[in-house]
């Protein structure tokens, strides 16, 4: 750990003392997010319905630290990088297991007329679409907004990746240019298992419009296990609008394991109202179903959110969430949860982007 950290302050020193040449740009940024979180239902395995308070970082973002940069090739093409570190600013723990770079790592070739091509471990698809179309990336819900669609559907096995933490390893990944408002994309997740070429990979697409205030997209993801033995298939579709001060969107996703054929579909609605210049507010309601005889499950969010600067922010944001299929819900990011179903989550939180 000691290693990994040194590793990160070198980093740190060398991106921040050297002097750029012509062309060239290298940039240090990050996010801190830290606040007061409130769990209601909190009970261990006998079933004691108790709260919880407690300090959590990463509640509306992530709190990370990244390194990102671009070379002028000339003719409007650039090399580019981008290595981005998750850490938990409560406690100083590295994410991502550990991994010195597990939010990104990413090398790639940009044209003016060709588009883009990188390589390493990003971001699937699906992962556009919730940045695009979803209560946790629209606003400062954050975790509170990600749980039916990450952890609710049977302890994140039918996760639908909209949530921005799903990256694949090994990866080559195209994306187009702007085309008369269309855009398009295709990633390759190589198993690299030898002598089977199936195993482990992941395949994702991604196909979108944005004209003025109205947007929309389709992705999907495909991923095989390890053994070959079966897959995860992932498809999705959301839209957005925005009209005066409000900006509304919806997301439909759906998600399939073939080795059990267990299913899930989550659908969601959303508004963020800008009051004034520095007061958002947003709201969503979210509904997920499933086969195979489990019980549904929906959510409500709410978040209001002050913009102290540019770059920093405080917000309040609620959660209620009630789960008919699996008791053991937590809210995402909550912890275990009590028999029931049902919890309830209060967050005051303070956000700085650097």
């Amino acid at each position: 750990m000691n290693l990994k950290l040194s590793c990160i302050l070198v980093c740190i020193g060398l991106s921040t003392c050297r002097v750029a040449s012509a062309g060239e740009t290298v940039a240090v940024y990050g996010l801190i997010d830290l606040g007061l979180s409130y769990f209601s239902n909190t009970g261990t395995a006998t079933g004691a319905d108790k709260s919880t308070f407690r300090v959590d970082s990463g509640i509306a973002q992530s709190s990370r630290l990244g390194f990102r940069g671009s070379e002028d090739l000339g003719d409007g093409n650039a090399m580019f990088f981008n290595l981005e570190t998750g850490f938990s600013a409560d406690t100083g723990a590295l994410g991502q297991n550990g991994a010195i770079f597990g939010r990104q790592a990413v090398l790639g070739i940009r044209s003016k007329r060709f588009g883009a091509l990188s390589i390493g471990r990003q971001y699937d698809f699906m992962s556009n679409l919730g940045v695009a179309y979803a209560m946790g990336a629209n606003s400062a819900a954050g975790s509170f907004a990600w749980g039916l669609h990450a952890d609710a559907a049977n302890r994140s096995i039918l996760n639908n990746h909209i949530y921005v933490g799903d990256r694949s390893n090994n990866s080559i990944r195209y994306q187009t240019n702007d085309m008369g408002g269309f855009s398009a994309g295709l990633m390759v997740g190589l198993g690299e298992v030898a002598g089977n070429a199936s195993a482990g990979r992941t395949v994702s697409g991604l196909a979108g419009y944005a004209r003025g205030g109205f947007s929309m997209g389709a992705a999907f993801t495909h991923l095989r296990d390890a053994a070959d033995r079966g897959s995860t298939r992932i498809g999705g579709f959301g839209a957005s609008h925005v009209l005066g001060q409000v900006k509304f969107w919806g997301i439909a996703t759906d998600v399939k394991a073939t080795l059990t054929s267990a299913r899930a579909r989550t659908f969601e609605a959303g508004a963020t109202w800008s009051l004034t210049p520095v007061i958002d507010l947003s709201g969503a309601y979210q509904y997920q179903v499933r086969n195979l005889d489990v019980g549904d499950a929906q959510a409500l969010v709410a978040v209001l959110d002050y913009k102290l600067s540019k770059r920093s922010d405080v917000y309040l944001s609620g959660v209620y969430a009630n789960d008919n299929g699996y008791d053991a819900y937590p809210v995402y990011g909550g912890g275990v949860q009590a028999a029931g179903g049902v919890q309830t989550a209060l967050r005051l939180g303070l956000r700085h982007r650097f």
